[in-house]
């Protein structure tokens, strides 16, 4: 598996991906898209994280009832056209700001009906997908290059 993906150089503008060591990258047809997905996504991050700090104020709290421990996480899913792989930006209230990518794992009707028969209830939606971090998104504030 891990010979068929890379971790490679991902920036835009002054955002960069400091990869995660265990994950195993992105294929290389999948750069473009999540170069793409970030240049839709920087121009929010800064009103998302003005909203992520608001929720934590105490009149906010009190305001929408939220629990005294809560850390809130903002989530930007982007689905790749006409494939199985997507993309999930999170963003915590301190700002911390992360790229998962969820790729759909397609399964057989017989597969299906077995998992549904041994596991799960009727009701089991089938999908089946496997998840894992990329890594983080950082701001280098030394250097200003263009995306």
């Amino acid at each position: 598996m891990s010979g068929e993906y890379d971790k490679p150089r991902i920036q835009v503008g002054n955002y960069y991906l400091l990869w995660n060591e265990k994950s195993y990258g992105i294929t290389h047809e999948e750069r473009t898209e999540l170069k793409k997905f970030l240049i839709m996504t920087i121009p929010y991050l800064d009103e998302i994280y003005r909203l992520l700090n608001n929720l934590e104020k105490p009149r906010a709290k009190e305001k929408y009832r939220l629990g005294k421990k809560l850390i809130p996480t903002i989530h930007i899913p982007y689905l790749r056209k006409d494939s199985l792989v997507k993309y999930d930006l999170s963003m915590k209230a301190d700002g911390s700001t992360f790229i998962n990518r969820i790729e759909k794992i397609e399964t057989t009707k017989e597969h299906n009906e077995s998992i549904q028969k041994y596991y799960f209830s009727k009701s089991f939606d089938r999908d089946l997908f496997l998840e894992w971090n990329l890594g983080e998104l950082l701001f280098n504030r030394q250097r200003i290059s263009k995306v």
